[in-house]
Formats: C-alpha cells, sequence, structure tokens
C-alpha cells in the first residue's frame, strides 16, 4: 500500500516539474506570437518574383539534373492502351442551314483543316440521306470529294455510315486506332447520314 502511495506522490511530483519546465517557455511564446488574421493575406500576382523565360529553363534544367533519378512513372496512372481508350471523333455538322452542295463541301473542307489543326484522328461528318430516302445531293458531293481527298492523301480513309461498325475491316481498324470510335452512338447502326473520316 505504501509502495502504491509512493508510486503515485512521484509521478505528481513529475508532472509538476513538467509543468515548471514548460510555463516560461509557453509564456514567452504567447508574448513573442502576435494573434492570428482572421484570414489568411491574398497575395497578388505581382508579389512573385517575376523570372525570365531564360531563368525558368536554367532552374528546371537544375531541377532535373539534380532530382532526375527519383522522378519515375506513377504505377498507379492508368496506362494508354491501343484500342481500349481514345478520345472517339469530333462532330462537323454539314447540313444545318440547308446549304448548297457547294457550301456543304466548302464547310467540310474548313472544318476538316480545323480539327486537323487540332491534332484530331477521326471526324463525324453529319451531311444527312435526303428526304427521298435514295441519298441526298450534300451526300453524293461529300464522298465524291472525299474519294478525291483520300486520293491526294489529304485524309487517311473514310467510311461511309451505313458501313461504319463490328462488321467492316475500316472500322475495326479505326477502333484499333482510337478505342473512342467504338463508344460512338452511331457505331453499328448504319446510319446513311454520316460519314467518318479518319486522318
Amino acid at each position: 500500500m505504501k509502495a502504491k502511495a509512493n508510486a503515485k506522490q512521484k509521478r505528481l511530483a513529475e508532472g509538476q516539474k513538467r509543468k515548471e519546465l514548460w510555463a516560461p517557455k509557453k509564456a514567452a511564446q504567447a508574448k513573442d506570437v502576435p494573434p492570428a488574421p482572421l484570414r489568411p493575406a491574398v497575395r497578388r500576382m505581382e508579389d512573385y518574383p517575376q523570372q525570365s523565360p531564360e531563368e525558368e529553363t536554367r532552374e528546371f534544367l537544375e531541377y532535373l539534373e539534380k532530382y532526375g533519378d527519383t522522378i519515375r512513372k506513377d504505377d498507379t496512372l492508368p496506362v494508354k492502351r491501343k484500342g481500349k481508350t481514345g478520345a472517339g471523333a469530333g462532330v462537323l455538322n454539314l447540313e444545318e442551314g440547308m446549304p448548297t452542295v457547294a457550301e456543304a463541301v466548302s464547310r467540310m473542307h474548313i472544318g476538316l483543316q480545323e480539327m486537323k489543326a487540332g491534332r484530331v484522328k477521326a471526324v463525324k461528318l453529319i451531311h444527312g440521306y435526303g428526304s427521298t430516302g435514295r441519298g441526298g445531293k450534300i451526300c453524293a458531293g461529300v464522298r465524291q470529294e472525299l474519294a478525291d481527298m483520300k486520293r491526294k492523301k489529304l485524309v487517311r480513309d473514310f467510311i461511309p455510315g451505313e458501313d461504319f461498325g463490328p462488321t467492316d475491316a475500316a472500322s475495326r481498324k479505326a477502333v484499333e486506332l482510337d478505342g473512342g470510335l467504338a463508344r460512338d452512338p452511331d457505331y453499328g447502326r448504319m446510319n446513311h447520314g454520316i460519314t467518318m473520316v479518319l486522318f
């Protein structure tokens, strides 16, 4: 019983000693530290040191030289595999506003140039099939122009909408290049009113 009382007294004495040791430090810290602001100060772009592009490049190269070996590929990130992922096709509506064949073909040329400049791999042209059901003039004009562009190697290939699906060899090849094409709503639907263009 006496041993328990002694142990308890010893613990209390150690606790008191610790309090006495820390008390002056806490008091000094309380005096030196100003009260925290209610919200952090907003820094403007002018507050940051400005560097020239040469200095930024030099700094980046120094960083690579110093830490280049430690930078490694993160295994947790998904790996891009052929045919599995892809952006899919860009869309270009040629029948909007009921244009003439010449206007639609001109619109197609401009749109395809913009898409190619934007590094789009495939473009879905919406040209319609005409109200007669025998194929519209725009559809025929666009496909004739695409055949000419393919001959001149301005486009890699084009796939008529009625062929665009899993049974067509050209479509399967396109899906191998960009897996996103398989998720296109017109894939396998035999839509005569579209044409897929591949770059």
